[in-house]
């Protein structure tokens, strides 16, 4: 009996895990510039993903658009919510494939009743890498730093720029 004929076997490390356990929240940011249209704005998002393996998670988020006026005129205004859904798959060491589709409603809003209507809600399909990095703080577990491009943004009206540079911290 010998061991040569034994495939390379790695059990899933996550399965003696409980629930709770295999949860990793997170949050990202990302910022935009003003222009004619819309006041410079931050993407503020949450997030909590499920690891299915040692190698992948899916999971769910929101983010909010917080809308800063100009340099000449500061105003906190509400440019937005979006949903967001999520998948990463591990390439090499700390190196992630980043998939993952969002409605954004992006558009100045005063009150729920305003976010009824799907028409109103911008679609953005994403493909990109992540990078996480390990840096242990006292609030966060995780750096990642993520190069998406987005394939349906010809469809946004006005046309959106095509590739987005978020930063993330997993708690």
């Amino acid at each position: 009996s010998s061991d040569a004929n034994i495939p390379d076997f790695k059990p899933n490390s996550q399965k003696s895990k409980t629930f709770l356990q295999r949860l990793e929240l997170g949050s990202n940011f990302q910022f935009a510039k003003n222009n004619s249209l819309v006041p410079t704005t931050a993407d503020i998002a949450l997030s909590v993903g499920y690891k299915l393996n040692d190698k992948s998670v899916i999971g769910i988020g929101a983010s909010y658009k917080m809308g800063f006026g100009s340099l000449q005129r500061l105003s906190i205004s509400h440019q937005g919510i979006g949903i967001r859904s999520f998948i990463d798959w591990k390439l090499k060491k700390q190196f992630f494939i980043t998939g993952g589709f969002e409605m954004n409603y992006n558009a100045q809003f005063k009150n729920l009743a305003q976010l009824q209507g799907y028409n109103d809600w911008q679609q953005s399909g994403l493909i990109g890498i992540t990078k996480k990095l390990k840096v242990k703080t006292k609030f966060f577990k995780a750096t990642s730093v993520q190069l998406l491009y987005d394939m349906l943004y010809r469809q946004h009206t006005p046309v959106s720029q095509p590739i987005l540079f978020r930063m993330g911290y997993s708690f």
